[in-house]
C-alpha cells in the first residue's frame, strides 16, 4: 500500500488545536472523503500516521509535513481530502514517497516571529541569538522593520517556549498576543548556507 506525505497550513481557530489530536482529526477528514487508512495493531488500533515536530499552539504553521498509508491512493484523494478538512487546516500538496521517515528528515526548522507592540525586532534578534548560539543549534538570525526571522537545529532543545521565554524575561513580549509566530519551513538542515532546505523543496 502507498505512503503518502501531506503538507499542510495551520491557521486561525486550528492554532488551539494541539498536536496530540492531529492524527484523528486528520483521519476523520479521510473518512469523511472516503479515504480507508492502514491501522496499526494492538489493543487499540488508531490510524498508522506520523507528523513532523510538534507544533505549539498558538504557533501557525505554512508548511507542516505528515505522513499516512492508505489502503488506496487515486489522482482525486488529494482533493477530496482537502475538502473534508475542518477550518483552519488546508491541505497544500499530496503525494507518495519512498525512503527515510519524517523523523530522519525533520532535523531543523524556520520560525518568523513578528512584533504586534513596539518592541524591537534587532533587540529580539540579539536576545534569541545569546539564548541559542551557546548551544550551538542557531543556524541563523536576522531582523528588519517589525520582524524576526530565525531557524534553528536540534528541536528538542531549540523549542518556541524556549524563545518565548527568553523574549519575556527581556521585557521585549510579556503575552502569546504580543506577537505572531509561524513556522515557516522544516526539513534537513544546511549550516553552510545558513539555511533549513523545506522537505516540499527537497523532493524528499
Amino acid at each position: 500500500m502507498p505512503r503518502v506525505r501531506i503538507f499542510f497550513s495551520k491557521g486561525g481557530r486550528a492554532l488551539f488545536v494541539p498536536h496530540a489530536d492531529l492524527p484523528v482529526l486528520f483521519a476523520r477528514a479521510a473518512r469523511r472523503a472516503g479515504l480507508e487508512m492502514e491501522y496499526t495493531q494492538g489493543f487499540s488500533p488508531r490510524p498508522k500516521t506520523e507528523f513532523g515536530p510538534p507544533l505549539p499552539v498558538g504557533v501557525a504553521g505554512t508548511d507542516e509535513p505528515a505522513e499516512f498509508w492508505p489502503l488506496e491512493w487515486r489522482g482525486e484523494s488529494p482533493r477530496r481530502w482537502a475538502d473534508a478538512m475542518p477550518e483552519g487546516f488546508v491541505i497544500t500538496r499530496a503525494r507518495e514517497v519512498s525512503g527515510p521517515s519524517l523523523s530522519k528528515l525533520c532535523r531543523g526548522a524556520s520560525y518568523t516571529i513578528r512584533f504586534l507592540n513596539n518592541a524591537s525586532p534587532q533587540a529580539a534578534a540579539d536576545v534569541l541569538k545569546r539564548e541559542f548560539a551557546p548551544l550551538g543549534t542557531l543556524i541563523s538570525i536576522g531582523a528588519n522593520d517589525n520582524e524576526v526571522n530565525i531557524s534553528v537545529t536540534d528541536l528538542e532543545r531549540s523549542r518556541v517556549s524556549k524563545m518565548v521565554k527568553a523574549l519575556a524575561a527581556a521585557g521585549l513580549k510579556s503575552g502569546w498576543p504580543d506577537t505572531v509566530i509561524s513556522r515557516t519551513a522544516v526539513g534537513r538542515t544546511d549550516a553552510a548556507n545558513g539555511r533549513v532546505i523545506p522537505l516540499r523543496e527537497e523532493g524528499s
